[in-house]
């Protein structure tokens, strides 16, 4: 379980905007393969109350990965597209 704060930037004193929320779970047994299911929900300003979930495998160890964004709430509903770390 995560329940992570969702800041500005990187930095610690960044402003938070909001928490990352979700899980994941080893779902691989040939390399370290993650079922992650997050939502990012906003708590600040014009975003304050919407959320973008994210559903989908994290390949941990791949240089670039992707994870689908299946959907929203508030001012992200309906939303498509990726993340990419």
């Amino acid at each position: 379980m995560i329940d992570d704060p969702l800041t500005l930037g990187p930095k610690l004193s960044s402003k938070l905007i909001g928490r990352a929320q979700g899980f994941y779970a080893l779902a691989s047994q040939e390399e370290v393969g993650l079922l992650m299911a997050m939502n990012f929900a906003f708590t600040e300003g014009k975003y304050n109350g919407s959320t973008i979930t994210v559903l989908g495998r994290n390949a941990v160890f791949t240089k670039v990965r992707e994870m689908p964004v299946i959907g929203g709430s508030g001012l992200f509903r309906f939303a498509t597209g990726y993340v990419q770390g």
